[in-house]
């Protein structure tokens, strides 16, 4: 149609020149807007005609309140889309699955759901909420380059033939934390970027150390974390064959070792069961000098700082990979076109630029300025070293399979051994590979 148009106001051109009449530019370019007006088809608005006021349900699988979501998120929103109202749907407690279950027998509406990509086997697929937006990513004009590689190949991830299920909304990557109070009181040196995993294993030496009652620890990290995220791009189970890869693939024992020589210091060894009790030798008790994780999302008593998470001699440059937040346009929605212009301004410089600067997350797009902008209005990060952040590019996404957290579960549950000592790695990849098969067979006789 717009070829149509083209050729139309090339006619139109042309009869100015040979008959120097205007009339006929005129009569021609009406005639063309006439035809395209007539071809637009649907229910957009035409130029100067307001849009059709349309609510828009949010779905949000986190315990919170809409005022804290409006204020965020929404206000931008509405602010960019006057006619749209906006709704927010979120369980009332940690039982996600089941608070789904009771929206979809109740029929309530939901059109744009915000969810970790860790939990796209959890609440988006056992409720046939995907939707493929690849046909209005084209028919839109929306520019899939402008975003970070590994962000749209993170979406890709998630299905087995290469579906845009979402548009990526804000990241995460893992960093290295430390107290710069240990690191003075013991006169080393602070940690720097562009680290390697055994220049951080010799700094973790330095600061191992017991000072009356207290083991001052080097290093820590969440085993859940640093695997669901690792630099290698390792899965935790084959997508075509459901098969558990901790024993397969040899890649898995170093990237296994490497982690827990940190904990064979003598004096840094494991003694925690789990993930608060990891957290809180950070934040709490503040004995842990170094701390491989994602920055604080709300203020903490501790005189911390950060500086880009090690890295593999062979994988320069190469950080975590990203732990993303997804926006999907759900299956059900009866809005598509709308939530799909809406989770598009929601990745536009402009809406990334004021995340950004909340710090509600590192942005998905490449534009530098946007980066830079990460953390400006978070008095909480004032003064802290954020370049580390974007330093190295995140490491490229693994395949999902459908079994990928109740295959790392069984890992993290054993981690917790093998960090005290416990077990041998080999002894250890070997049971969490067989009692991932144990898991997985279960599920698929359920019928999940």
């Amino acid at each position: 149609m717009r070829k149509l148009y083209v050729q139309l106001v090339k006619k139109a051109r042309s009869a100015v020149l040979v008959t120097n009449k205007g009339s006929m530019l005129f009569m021609l370019l009406m005639a063309a807007g006439s035809l395209l007006a007539g071809c637009g088809g649907g229910k957009e608005s035409k130029p100067g005609q307001a849009a059709e006021p349309v609510t828009i349900t949010f779905y949000l699988p986190y315990a919170g309140d809409t005022e804290t979501f409006m204020e965020q998120y929404g206000n931008a929103i509405v602010k960019k889309f006057p006619h749209v109202t906006l709704k927010t749907v979120q369980p009332p407690d940690t039982n996600v699955a089941g608070h789904l279950a009771n929206v979809l027998s109740s029929q309530e509406p939901i059109d744009i759901f915000l969810n970790g990509d860790t939990n796209h086997y959890r609440y988006i697929t056992p409720f046939h909420f995907q939707n493929d937006l690849t046909d209005m990513i084209k028919s839109r004009g929306y520019d899939l380059t402008r975003l970070e590689t590994s962000t749209a190949e993170a979406v890709k991830a998630l299905s087995p033939n290469g579906e845009m299920y979402a548009l990526p909304l804000r990241m995460n990557v893992m960093s290295l934390l430390y107290n710069k109070d240990i690191f003075d009181k013991f006169a080393v040196p602070y940690p720097t970027d562009g680290m390697t995993w055994d220049e951080a294993y010799e700094l973790a030496k330095r600061v191992t150390r017991k000072e009356g009652e207290t083991q001052y620890r080097g290093f820590i990290t969440q085993s859940y974390s640093i695997a669901w995220q690792n630099q290698m791009s390792l899965g935790f189970a084959d997508p075509k064959t459901d098969k558990p890869l901790f024993y397969s693939d040899v890649r898995w024992a170093q990237l296994v070792r490497n982690i827990n020589r940190f904990y064979e210091i003598p004096g840094n060894a494991l003694a925690e069961g789990s993930f608060s009790g990891i957290n809180n030798l950070f934040y709490k008790t503040k004995v842990a000098a170094m701390y491989a994780a994602s920055i604080p999302g709300t203020p903490q008593d501790v005189n911390w700082d950060l500086v880009s998470l090690p890295e593999f001699g062979h994988l320069r440059g190469v950080g975590s990979q990203a732990s993303l937040t997804m926006a999907y346009i759900v299956s059900t929605s009866k809005h598509k076109e709308q939530a799909f212009d809406i989770i598009a301004y929601m990745t536009s410089d402009e809406y990334q630029t004021e995340m950004a600067k909340k710090a509600l997350g590192l942005p998905v797009v490449k534009t530098q300025s946007v980066k830079d902008a990460f953390g400006q209005d978070n008095p909480n990060l004032v003064g802290k070293n954020l370049k580390a952040l974007t330093r190295n590019k995140p490491a490229a996404p693994f395949q999902q399979s459908p079994y990928q957290a109740i295959t790392n579960n069984q890992l993290e549950k054993l981690w917790y051994q093998l960090g005290k000592g416990q077990l041998d790695i080999n002894t250890a990849l070997r049971t969490a590979d067989e009692n991932a098969v144990k898991e997985i067979e279960k599920l698929k006789a359920s019928g999940q």
